[in-house]
């Protein structure tokens, strides 16, 4: 009998794809969820997963539940709110549990956001290779890097093998844009494009990836997952209004932007793409290479963009 996985973060938007996509491949689930009333109803008919409710933060008897795991796909995170407890401390939790029940191998979820882009030249292409740094970014990326330090610097000290799967902007059902876009008010969409390409993940392959992972142990990895069809900013527009909005989109040159960085102060009271290090890493034109995800992780299953996105809005506006 094959051991099970371990999913945390289980109802999260990538989470609860991970979990469907590992019942899909007939592995047999330890999943972890901070809300019952989050936990699809689905779930609980199915012999395969085992559903838990507890706060990773706080718990203290996580351990008793990783006993005989293969794998923990660590998707439990915040995207905003309290990322000192729902990504941190869940995680120092994780990593103290995995530790007494001698978990042999942790996959992250972790985020592309953790690149030090202002370290590239427009146009450059990122990969596994560039280096990382978040001085000056928000408090979300801030906290990725940190939960990546936290679980390599244990990973060496204890032993588990570590494959770090740093996904790009994951996107689907009921989260079709990003912050790489620009910001809006009301109908009015601002477009900041200086060119390059948007380093999109679909939340199904970030899901695929992530169950691949879990059967492979490489010691020490980090793997950028990021679509194949990459689009331009206007590409990305035009697929998207189909949900009808923006009524309108109005362009603003990267140029212009970048000069007001440049002259206001990079402090967390200014807006982000009103300082540097937020404003380049969101716009800074360049290209994204996945061919490390291909190689390692590979086959996977890549839609041309438009045909995702149009599948994706269906299904969100079927929910």
């Amino acid at each position: 009998m094959i051991s099970p996985i371990a999913v945390t973060g289980a109802t999260g938007f990538i989470g609860r794809r991970t979990v469907e996509a590992a019942r899909i491949a007939g592995l047999e689930l330890r999943v972890f969820a901070r809300r019952a009333e989050a936990v699809p109803a689905h779930w609980r008919q199915d012999a395969g997963i085992d559903i838990t409710v507890l706060d990773l933060a706080s718990t203290e008897n996580l351990a008793d539940y990783l006993d005989g795991v293969q794998s923990v796909i660590h998707c439990a995170a915040a995207m905003a709110g309290d990322h000192e407890s729902d990504t941190l401390d869940a995680t120092q939790t994780l990593i103290e549990a995995v530790v007494k029940a001698e978990v042999p191998h942790v996959v992250l979820a972790a985020s592309l956001s953790v690149y030090d882009v202002t370290s590239l030249s427009d146009g450059d292409t990122l990969s596994e290779l560039c280096k990382t740094g978040v001085k000056g970014r928000d408090v979300y990326a801030a906290a990725k890097y940190e939960q990546e330090d936290m679980l390599h610097a244990a990973s060496v000290l204890y032993g588990f093998a570590l494959t770090t799967l740093r996904l790009g902007a994951v996107w689907g059902p009921t989260r079709l844009f990003n912050a790489h876009i620009g910001p809006a008010v009301g109908p009015v969409l601002f477009s900041i494009d200086g060119g390059g390409k948007l380093p999109l993940c679909d939340v199904e392959l970030a899901a695929e990836c992530l169950v691949k992972a879990s059967q492979s142990a490489n010691g020490a990895e980090t793997i950028n997952v990021i679509d194949d069809d990459q689009p331009s900013r206007r590409r990305f527009t035009n697929a998207f209004r189909a949900i009808g909005w923006p009524a309108v989109v109005l362009p603003l040159p990267l140029s212009l932007m970048r000069l007001i960085a440049r002259v206001t102060p990079n402090t967390p009271a200014v807006p982000g793409l009103l300082r540097r290090p937020v404003l380049e890493a969101r716009h800074k034109p360049l290209h994204y290479s996945n061919e490390l995800m291909h190689k390692r992780l590979g086959p996977v299953t890549n839609l041309p963009f438009e045909i995702a996105m149009q599948n994706a809005i269906e299904k969100e506006q079927a929910q």
